[in-house]
């Protein structure tokens, strides 16, 4: 068969198996090194010109913005007078709130009898 030739090339396996690594500029500074990774020529301007406060400043901003964000949009931003997706959930925490701030029966009575003492002691006191 004058058309077909053994195959002479070794296969290239290697090439297969290689992983593939995708370089990207990094933003944060590492100095563990990839046995996998590729050594690029680094210039000015693959390095990252901010400093690392800033990393520890922007996750601090976005763990506590957001929740405070989604807290005020639930509790305090105003959607008008009629129903909406939020009013139980600030029904439920108005009854808290006022649980919370008013007495009981019984702390009412003890209030108002301790008014009723000082009125008196206080019109001895004044005459």
């Amino acid at each position: 068969m004058p058309g077909l030739r053994p195959f002479s090339r070794p296969l290239r396996t290697a090439h297969f198996f290689r992983p593939q690594v995708r370089l990207y500029a990094s933003t944060k500074q590492d100095n563990r090194r990839s046995p996998f990774s590729r050594q690029e020529i680094e210039d000015d301007t693959t390095q990252d010109f901010r400093p690392p406060w800033v990393y520890r400043a922007s996750g601090f901003l976005i763990y506590t913005t957001i929740p405070i964000a989604i807290l005020y949009c639930v509790f305090v931003a105003d959607y008008g007078d009629r129903e909406h997706v939020f009013s139980p959930i600030r029904r439920w925490a108005q009854r808290r709130k006022d649980s919370f701030l008013s007495l009981t029966p019984e702390e009412t009575a003890l209030a108002r009898r301790e008014a009723a003492t000082n009125d008196v002691t206080s019109g001895k006191e004044a005459s």
